[in-house]
């Protein structure tokens, strides 16, 4: 029982790890959880994001390379659609790895 509690607790440490590495989810942006992101969510959750890795003492270096909204609004609609979104993320990696 003692090993399963330390195993819960070592768990739960890790899902609390930094969050201020590796790229946002679409769900870390959607504040809101309608579905779509607005200008406004993605510009406060990239502004809470960035404040957060200050705060840790994390790097900025690479943070003017960050995509903006426009980048991720495909259509043009002024939203963005999960499937929006994954589809600029994968091109992104892509991108990056070449």
């Amino acid at each position: 029982m003692k090993r399963f509690l330390w195993l819960c607790a070592f768990a739960s440490l890790l899902l609390a790890a930094d969050t201020t590495r590796g790229p946002m989810s679409f769900d870390d942006f959607d504040t809101n959880k309608d579905g779509t992101l607005t200008q406004e969510e993605f510009d406060a959750a990239k502004a809470q994001r960035m404040s957060a890795r200050a705060q840790a003492g994390g790097g900025m270096k690479n943070a003017a390379d960050a995509p903006d909204f426009a980048y991720f609004d495909i259509n043009h609609d002024g939203k963005v659609t999960k499937d929006e979104f994954r589809q600029k993320q994968l091109e992104r990696l892509k991108n990056r790895r070449n």
